[in-house]
């Protein structure tokens, strides 16, 4: 295998976090959980032909908590030298004496423990050098440099850049887990300014994958930037209106992420969530799923156990609309009765699905019919316990399922229950935002507030 660029190995992280829990143990303590991460990676960042950024990063640290007579203290240590790692020890023995108990705090039930157990594939080295990458980096440059624009509009290209990085962790506790996992990131981007009579607009283009060759190709990184660029020029307001709004499926996560977050253990024991006491209840219209995959080859948020050690499980979160479970770390299942689906590192690899008809970017405009594209979330906020939800956007104007011209300064507005009801399909286009794949997401009517 190419050598990664991580400087530590997996049998070395394993003796760094056993060494922190074997030292707090023979302290007293009731219970240890230990982890530890090194990494590093190359990062090159070109313009004008030029190496403008070459940045070798490379770190490590170790955490651990430890559990004494109900209470808990934590410390960490950037040192993995096993005097560090004890002295770090020592520090979060010491302060769980000063804090207040909390009978739910400690470590994972034994029986959900993933001692052993499936472990997707998640590293491949790139193997490549600075030189290599700085090449890629060129390529990319030169490419969205070679793109057509429409006459009157000028392109430039900002910077364009590589990135290949490598990390290995580990964790142990003192009820006898002890495992490590590595893995891989790479990136390929590219920066695009389009300028026009009415003003410029910046925008990028990149992709991320665990497998360098799976990223996508430079020309279609460079491409996708430079139209979506030329798209923005113009925007202008519209009247405010009731109208079907489409979320391009770059942005369309950010609605899952929303929904992810108001079925969290945490926001549902402190009784501020939006989707509150809804397990086993709709929430959305029948043909709406949403599933969680730890174990998806190669996935950018795949993991054989969290940061408890518990395994999560191929499951629906949602299925025909309705609520199948919770994303539940240790303390907050225990405080609402019920066990740990290993997230307490939050999803892991999610996808909304639409059994309704959808199709690529073209049908889904043509479901739209008459209606705005949102393609940029300027600002505002989700209120995560009533749900309201309101944003200052960018986006196209449609008639008939054409294009008509591009929309700037204006914000919609909605609620997340009224949203998630409203959902009429999920397109074929889909887009990976880190953990979460989805396609566009039509929504039936919101809010558009523009000019009067």
């Amino acid at each position: 295998m190419t050598r990664p660029y991580a400087g530590q190995t997996e049998a070395a992280m394993r003796d760094a976090v056993s060494v922190a829990v074997d030292h707090a143990v023979a302290l007293g303590a009731d219970g240890v959980s230990a982890g530890a991460r090194a990494g590093g990676g190359l990062r090159i960042v070109v313009r004008d032909g030029i190496a403008d950024t070459a940045l070798r990063d490379s770190h490590q640290t170790l955490w651990l908590t430890v559990f004494r007579g109900g209470r808990s203290g934590s410390a960490s240590s950037s040192a993995l030298d096993a005097g560090s790692i004890r002295r770090a020890a020592d520090e979060a023995f010491a302060i769980a004496g000063h804090v207040g108990s909390d009978p739910m705090a400690g470590l994972a039930d034994p029986d959900t423990l993933a001692l052993d157990g499936l472990m997707p594939p998640m590293l491949a080295p790139s193997g490549l050098d600075a030189p290599a990458l700085r090449d890629i980096a060129v390529e990319g440059e030169a490419l969205a440099r070679s793109c057509s624009a429409p006459v009157g509009v000028d392109l430039r290209v900002t910077e364009a850049g590589a990135a290949s990085s490598d990390t290995v962790t580990a964790l142990a506790t003192s009820a006898g887990f002890c495992r490590s996992a590595a893995t891989s990131i790479h990136r390929r981007w590219a920066m695009v300014l389009a300028q026009g009579p009415d003003g410029a607009v910046q925008e990028v283009g990149q992709t991320s994958d665990r497998r360098f060759d799976a990223l996508d190709d430079a020309a279609t990184v460079a491409a996708g930037a430079v139209a979506r660029a030329v798209a923005r020029l113009g925007g202008r307001r519209i009247p405010g209106r009731a109208a079907p709004v489409l979320f391009d499926a770059r942005i369309a996560a950010t609605l899952v992420e929303d929904i992810v977050g108001a079925l969290s253990g945490g926001p549902q024991h402190r009784r501020a969530s939006f989707l509150l006491d809804t397990l086993d209840r709709p929430v959305a219209p029948v043909h709406l799923d949403l599933t969680e995959d730890p174990f998806e080859p190669w996935g950018m948020a795949s993991g054989g156990f969290d940061g408890e050690g518990v395994a999560g499980r191929a499951r629906s979160i949602i299925a025909g609309g309705v609520v199948q479970g919770y994303l539940l770390a240790t303390a907050s299942a225990r405080r609402l009765g019920m066990r740990s689906t290993g997230n307490a590192d939050g999803p892991w690899n999610l996808r909304l699905t639409s059994s309704a008809p959808g199709g690529d970017a073209a049908a889904m405009r043509g479901l739209l019919h008459t209606g705005l594209i949102v393609t940029q979330l300027l600002g505002g906020a989700t209120d995560p316990v009533s749900g309201t939800w309101t944003r200052a956007v960018e986006g196209l104007w449609v008639e008939n399922g054409t294009v008509i011209h591009p929309v700037a300064d204006v914000t919609l507005g909605g609620t997340m229950r009224d949203m998630m009801a409203g959902i009429v399909a999920v397109g074929d286009d889909v887009y990976r935002n880190g953990a979460i794949r989805c396609g566009s997401i039509l929504v039936e009517t919101m809010h558009i507030g523009g000019s009067s």
